[in-house]
């Protein structure tokens, strides 16, 4: 038996759950304060709390064969302001420096309201490159204020040769230093450079932190892999993180998600996941979360992020006075004011209690309700006190505590308000819930959800997310180990790559090639390649295509866990085809996959016709394909190509607009993008020359694809 650690470094605590690798299950769980101010920084809890797990759940360190980490380091430093000031060198041929000169000069880029990324910029042009003029160029980039350099040179996707000659020079001159190609294989010089500059300015705080890391829980008897998660769902290893701190923005919320759909399977809804200061509020579609994009203010990157909006306010916001009324709560929390939460008081402590008011930060107001007893003991008033004060939090669940504590510290404020204590904690939760409707309101509106389930996640969950529910009068369900269900997605997460290649008039031989290339680059991420799927969309505007290649990391392909039976897989492909369960039948059936196929008749008389719905569901539960009139066809390459060939043309409209075309073999799957014109046969035979025996599926949709 062997073991997977995920742990989560979040802002206030650092959370671990220990999970067979096999089965899955959670053997054991620990959470520690994070060790901000600490000597080694965050590492001190990343130590603490992997001991602690492991004792929990009784295994030692020769079991564990794969730690993975969440950290809110990258995306802490950028809203702090603990950046370095970064130096650009851009590059270009001569014929292309003027465009070049003006997209690589990005600088600064504001940070937050408050805070600018001081970015200098230099620039040399690659026919005369040569070791003395590039080193000439950083050196005079850190006379003027640099500390991490940015080499950023056009169609370096296709060409990195440049910058990596800076790269060398950056080494040799002892400057950290990061470059564009490295960042993202996608094109677009102005995007990348920016999104280099980012993870430039973190880089050094992010090196001293993952060596500390590395170094401690080396000193603890780790001797398994160390990795790190990104905020678009997928891991890689450490050493990632030392050299793109900036994928990890966001990977906490991803984690999050991640693991609550091994518990919980949703086809299109939103999720919640609450802390003790901020709650993430993100979607998912066809049983996976939204990615996107993410922006650093309103500048957009190359680093692919779930999408999550932040509302702030959470288990540990504290109520504000206005006069005699509750104003707000948030955004400041108890661990912000360093104030303990009464409901985990006994109640003798918390006897003969005084209302005062407080400012948790020197330049905030001072309008923050707290109690004090009669030894001088300051307490927190909460959202979490005030729903244990109304007895909402539910027995075993982590925000639960003493209702008669709860009420005891908010009978001053109730007094003060000349309300009941009842009247007064409802009153907190109502503000709180006022403040994240309109971020869920703009989520379902942009992603087209009507009510949709809401899927609660965190330690502070049961506190907001059935009130939310209620007023939303939607579904709702916290999910099992929600305060620790971070580090279980961490455990699980899987390996991607992505990149971008040129592909004029759908050349079939070429795009098998980067779809090659795109499982290679996974493979040598970490990814199994048993377990490959890649998925590819178009950029009609450049005659482009961008390929994600994601597979589970070594060891973990075999590992069933979140798999979903056959009952819970029709489920899900009913809804994504919005017909009955029971009209579907299962027409295909693999160790990975299920094809289930629906009849729809619409129309009368002559003009009545018959329509195949295909719902491609995998064994995790995520939608992957789906299309309310299509074909499908299983065999060699060859046969199931040819099939396909006859097939498509006799069905009315099918093809008369741009399809949705997939197809699987073994483990794999293969994305293609709508409109694809190439032979979707030659694709299919040369990435499956190597099995030949290994039967294809293919599948075409209409355009009208929900999936």
């Amino acid at each position: 038996m062997g073991v997977r650690i995920g742990i989560d470094v979040g802002g206030t605590f650092t959370k671990a759950a220990v999970v067979d690798t096999i089965t899955g299950e959670l053997m054991g769980k620990a959470t520690v304060p994070t060790s901000h101010h600490a000597r080694e920084g965050v590492a001190h809890g990343v130590v603490d709390v992997f001991r602690e797990g492991l004792a929990r759940a009784g295994v030692g360190t020769g079991l564990v064969e794969l730690v993975v980490l969440s950290t809110t380091q990258a995306v802490n430093a950028l809203l702090e302001g603990d950046v370095a000031p970064v130096g650009v060198v851009g590059l270009s041929r001569t014929s292309q420096q003027r465009d070049a000169f003006k997209r690589t000069q990005v600088g600064p880029v504001k940070l937050s309201l408050e805070r600018d990324l001081p970015v200098y910029h230099a620039f040399l042009t690659t026919e005369d490159l040569d070791a003395a003029a590039v080193e000439g160029a950083i050196e005079d980039l850190v006379d003027r204020g640099a500390r991490s350099i940015v080499a950023s040179a056009a169609y370096a996707v296709e060409d990195p040769e440049p910058e990596r000659e800076v790269l060398e020079a950056a080494r040799r001159l002892g400057v950290p230093a990061t470059a564009g190609h490295e960042m993202s294989g996608l094109y677009g010089l102005e995007v990348r450079t920016l999104t280099a500059a980012v993870n430039a300015s973190i880089l050094p705080k992010m090196a001293k932190t993952i060596e500390w890391v590395e170094s401690s829980m080396r000193l603890a008897g780790l001797e398994a892999p160390l990795m790190v998660m990104h905020g678009d769902l997928e891991v890689a290893a450490l050493e990632e993180a030392r050299r793109r701190p900036a994928t990890t923005i966001l990977s906490g919320p991803a984690a999050s998600v991640a693991g609550a759909l091994l518990y919980h399977k949703v086809l299109d809804g939103l999720f919640m996941e609450v802390g003790g200061t901020s709650t993430n509020v993100g979607v998912v579609k066809a049983g996976r979360p939204v990615t996107k994009y993410a922006r650093i203010m309103d500048h957009p990157t190359a680093l692919r992020s779930v999408d999550v909006r932040v509302g702030g306010v959470a288990g540990g916001s504290m109520a504000r006075l206005r006069s005699r009324r509750i104003a707000d709560v948030g955004p400041r929390s108890a661990h912000i004011a360093g104030l303990q939460y009464p409901s985990y008081q006994p109640p003798e402590a918390l006897r003969d209690l005084r209302l005062v008011m407080l400012a948790p930060r020197e330049d905030d107001p001072a309008d923050y309700a707290a109690v004090e007893n009669d030894r001088g003991e300051r307490f927190a008033l909460t959202l979490t006190d005030a729903a244990n004060a109304l007895g909402l939090v539910p027995e075993r669940d982590h925000a639960r505590g003493c209702r008669e504590s709860a009420r005891l510290a908010l009978e001053p404020l109730a007094a003060h308000l000349r309300v009941s204590v009842d009247q007064a904690a409802a009153a907190m939760l109502d503000l709180a819930v006022d403040k994240l409707l309109p971020v869920m309101k703009d989520l379902m509106s942009e992603y087209g959800l009507a009510r949709p389930p809401l899927v609660g996640l965190g330690g502070g969950a049961s506190v907001l997310v059935p009130r939310v529910a209620d007023k939303m009068r939607c579904s709702h369900e916290v999910v099992p180990h929600a305060e620790v269900i971070s580090s279980i997605g961490v455990a699980m997460a899987p390996v991607g790559v992505e990149l971008e290649r040129s592909l004029p008039d759908n050349d079939s031989e070429a795009l098998a090639a980067y779809i090659r290339e795109a499982e290679d680059a996974a493979v040598r991420a970490g990814a199994e390649r048993q377990s490959l799927r890649v998925t590819v969309e178009p950029i009609p505007e450049r005659s482009a295509v961008r390929l994600r290649a994601v597979g589970a990391t070594v060891g973990t392909s075999r590992s069933g866990w979140g798999e979903v039976d056959e009952s819970t897989a029709r489920s899900l492909a009913a809804k994504a085809l919005r017909l009955p369960g029971n009209s579907l039948s299962l027409v295909f059936e693999s160790r990975d996959y299920r094809v289930f196929e629906g009849v729809r008749t619409g129309g009368f008389g002559p003009f009545r016709r018959s329509r195949r719905s295909l719902a491609l569901v995998d064994r995790e539960g995520a939608v992957r394909f789906a299309a309310r009139d299509g074909v499908w066809a299983i065999g060699s390459a060859e046969e199931a190509s040819s099939r396909i060939e006859v097939l498509a043309p006799s069905r009315r409209g099918l093809l008369a607009t741009p399809a949705h075309l997939a197809f699987v073999y073994g483990p794999h799957m293969v994305d293609l993008p709508k409109g694809f014109s190439g032979s979707v046969g030659q694709v299919a035979r040369s990435l499956n020359g190597a099995s030949s025996g290994e039967p294809v599926v293919i599948l075409v949709g209409s355009a009208q694809a929900v999936g």
